[in-house]
């Protein structure tokens, strides 16, 4: 009875903590995008953005990418790691129990049991069970931020692939409308009307147009190829139909673009690194505590086999760091710098995140004025290469140069114009990726969510004291 009287007095002692305040950190921030003033809260449509490009081939790539995907399913096993490593550091109590009997031709047999313990004193053991919960939490954002960072992927991919397969669409148009050019150089040829030049020089833009196809083919396997490897599949092995439907994807609503107010919140690298930080700080909890005593509890029971009274012994005793203690300092020195870095890697991380948010946005403008300016474009040049042909044919006032250099012009225009349409769509999945919408959890966040509005910068800085302590 003793010995447990003393280990429930060592519990008590060990609650006893030492080490620093954590304070969840804070940045000031603009209260609105240069770009795009404060509106309402997300709604559905906006959380399901990939849903907007009205594409049944993207949504189950994605479905399928979020159940299949290789660093999802890796951030998903350091989810149980950190799960793991928070039950192995919660562990208030150190120690080992050793039995044992004796037996011997001059005296009774006996039998012993040692119950030796450990109890820090400065709450080492809370320090150090508190950082593992954060680095667990931390691991759990990180399932998430590999989500977000997936659908960037395999949105870039294949908006990438369905440009590719555009382009080589486009090189074929280009190749049957030069070779229509051969072939009515070669009939003028016959007539007198053209000369052996003019065939020449109709044939080498066939033939350079030739040259292009093969790497825009090699393209469009690779993105294939990175599109299966992205979904988890062996390549050759990915299941679904990607071949060509006839149009680049083209969000729907992408000219009136709507920003949540409070999306810096929903950012899963920023809270990541928060968590971070609040776990160095943790850890330098357990680096103070380390400098303080330990109290060490040790009992002893000895019995009798067949009958005779019991004898129990304890001893209590202090372990003091004396000749480590500079040592232990310098590990607390730097602990302490390792969480200053965390947290200025916390602000990095919110800087980037409102760079990306302006990049995109400035980007998405550009590629919705040059998606106009290239229709037209496209447009005159195919209107001029009309022309330019009749004029050919009824004798005009027009040569085969004429006619060759609207080939050219019209093949960059469209060559333009899917440059454009791919840009556009590239621009509005950074946008809605940089704010952070589309993951599981802001799904679920956010429609649980009372609607209105809030200002941007009172947002940004609740958001960066979530999960504090």
């Amino acid at each position: 009875m003793r010995i447990l009287y003393c280990a429930c007095a060592g519990l008590i002692l060990s609650a006893c903590t030492v080490g620093p305040t954590y304070q969840s950190p804070e940045m000031d921030l603009p209260d609105r995008y240069s770009l795009l003033a404060p509106v309402s809260k997300a709604s559905r449509a906006d959380l399901h953005w990939w849903l907007d490009f009205n594409d049944p081939v993207l949504t189950r790539l994605v479905d399928t990418g979020m159940q299949d995907n290789l660093s999802v399913a890796e951030a998903r096993e350091r989810v149980r790691e950190a799960e793991a490593v928070l039950r192995r550091d919660s562990v208030p109590v150190t120690g080992d129990l050793t039995a044992s009997a004796r037996s011997n031709s001059n005296s009774p047999d006996t039998a012993s049991g040692e119950l030796k313990a450990n109890f820090g004193l400065a709450g080492r053991t809370q320090w150090a069970s508190r950082a593992a919960q954060q680095r667990l939490e931390a691991a759990q954002l990180g399932e998430t931020e590999a989500r977000r960072l997936l659908l960037s992927e395999l949105g870039t991919a294949y908006v990438q692939m369905r440009f590719l397969q555009r382009s080589l669409e486009t090189r074929q148009q280009d190749l049957a409308s030069r070779r229509r050019t051969l072939r009515d150089m070669r009939t003028m040829l016959d007539a007198g009307a053209a000369t052996q030049l003019d065939v020449l020089r109709a044939r080498a833009l066939v033939s350079e147009t030739q040259t292009e196809v093969p790497d825009i083919q090699a393209g469009i396997v690779a993105e294939r190829n990175r599109i299966s490897t992205l979904l988890g599949q062996p390549v050759g092995q990915l299941g679904v139909d990607l071949g060509y439907p006839g149009s680049q994807p083209l969000p729907r609503g992408a000219g009136d673009v709507s920003v949540p107010a409070d999306l810096l919140r929903a950012r899963p690298d920023i809270r990541m690194a928060e968590r971070r930080y609040a776990a160095a700080v943790s850890d330098l909890g357990v680096a103070e505590a380390s400098r303080y005593p330990s109290l060490n509890l040790s009992g002893l029971v000895t019995a009798p086999l067949k009958s005779g009274s019991w004898n129990e012994s304890i001893l209590a005793g202090l372990t003091m760091p004396v000749f480590t203690q500079p040592a232990l300092a310098a590990s607390a020195d730097a602990a302490e710098s390792r969480a200053q870095q965390a947290y200025l890697q916390w602000r990095q991380n919110v800087l980037t995140a409102v760079e990306e948010v302006e990049n995109a946005l400035a980007r998405l403008q550009a590629a919705r004025d040059a998606v106009g300016s290239t229709r037209e474009l496209v447009s005159l040049n195919q209107r001029s290469l009309d022309l330019s042909r009749r004029l050919i044919s009824e004798g005009g006032d027009a040569t085969v140069l004429d006619v060759i250099d609207r080939e050219r012009s019209l093949s960059s225009a469209r060559a333009r114009q899917a440059g454009a349409l791919r840009d556009l769509s590239l621009a509005y999945i950074d946008l809605r990726v940089a704010l952070g919408i589309g993951h599981e959890e802001m799904i679920r966040d956010r429609l649980s969510a009372d609607a209105g509005q809030v200002s941007r910068a009172a947002v940004a800085t609740a958001a960066m004291g979530v999960l504090a302590e």
